[in-house]
């Protein structure tokens, strides 16, 4: 009787086995999707996120889900130097970093943001366009590729007191960048009390007065409430403020090379789209600022002639750290045009 019983249990057994469907082929064979991870400054919901948000739909789309890009928005990775290293020792495959981070990896990434040199969007294209490919053949030599460059905008003197000279930011409490190569150079001739603090520290110190005086594009303001802690804005920017995303070689070169050309396709197309729309997002970041009460100062021509003075003195002390005399004087040849 039991060996009847272990008989039809076996018999069945077999039955239920030969008759589960076969597991489909396709998704044994189907390809993983690789992911990139990719740290920014730019606070979740910003207007630079969705832009990189649709960056990377656009990736998905044409690698048929193949390659993709998880952001880490906000700076939960930290600074702009932080974002460099760990992209250096594989802890991050990419970022999108302004000229602070650019000058982690290869300083000469700076003559796009020469002081005293750069007054419209369209010179400093016009400079990439004949230099950026010098530069990124730099950037490849120190293990990063350049994935697009951005306008990150022209940035405003901002406070909470009217300030038309650089002679006036004397009683202020100015926000130094950590890590930043020209402003100290700027304060070696302009008089002011300098605070050092990295960016995610700075809506702290604008909220517990540490600093009350800050240089940024109306849209960074805007975009990182740094604009409701200060009382007014100088109509004339200082300086056209530069960045980009930057990709390790090491990851680059380890995607197919299908991934490759989307990617940096792809890259040049929503960069594109982002420096044309800058100067939009600019005026609509200004109109919001004055919406909210924000006093904007008119400085005279002899004002604007003080500030552009103090940008040719920081120019001559700062370029011989930044990169050789030739390719500074070419850079700046296209601020003259």
């Amino acid at each position: 009787m039991r060996r009847t019983v272990s008989l039809s249990l076996t018999a069945l057994l077999a039955i239920v086995l030969l008759t589960v469907p076969d597991a489909p082929i396709v998704a044994q064979d189907a390809p993983q999707t690789r992911t990139i991870t990719f740290a920014t400054l730019a606070p979740p919901g910003s207007g630079i996120m969705r832009g990189l948000e649709a960056w990377n739909r656009e990736i998905r789309r044409r690698t048929d889900r193949g390659l993709q890009i998880r952001f880490y928005a906000g700076g939960v990775q930290g600074d702009e130097a932080e974002v460099i290293r760990k992209i250096r020792s594989g802890r991050l495959d990419a970022g999108g970093v302004t000229s602070t981070g650019l000058a982690q990896i290869h300083r000469p990434a700076l003559i796009f943001q020469l002081p005293g040199t750069f007054r419209r969007y369209e010179q400093v294209q016009r400079a990439r366009e004949a230099l950026a490919g010098e530069v990124e053949a730099g950037m490849i030599q120190q293990g990063f590729r350049m994935l697009g460059w951005a306008d990150v905008g022209q940035a405003h003197l901002f406070s909470r007191r009217e300030i038309h000279t650089p002679a006036d930011l004397a009683p202020c409490h100015f926000w130094l960048r950590t890590d930043d190569i020209i402003l100290p150079t700027v304060f070696q001739i302009v008089r002011t009390n300098t605070v050092a603090m990295s960016v995610p520290e700075v809506l702290g110190g604008l909220q517990t007065g540490r600093i009350d005086t800050f240089l940024a594009p109306p849209a960074v303001a805007v975009a990182l409430q740094w604009g409701s802690h200060a009382t007014h804005m100088a109509d004339t920017p200082v300086a056209i403020l530069v960045g980009g995303s930057v990709i390790s070689e090491r990851t680059f070169q380890s995607l197919t090379p299908e991934q490759q050309t989307v990617l940096t396709e792809t890259g040049t197309q929503f960069h594109g789209l982002a420096r044309r729309n800058a100067a939009r997002a600019e005026q609509e970041s200004i109109a919001a600022l004055r919406e909210r009460g924000m006093t904007v100062v008119q400085m005279s021509p002899a004002d604007v002639n003080a500030w552009r003075a103090v940008g040719r003195q920081v120019r001559e002390r700062v370029a011989s750290q930044i990169a050789d005399p030739g390719l500074i004087a070419r850079a700046a040849a296209f601020g003259e045009q």
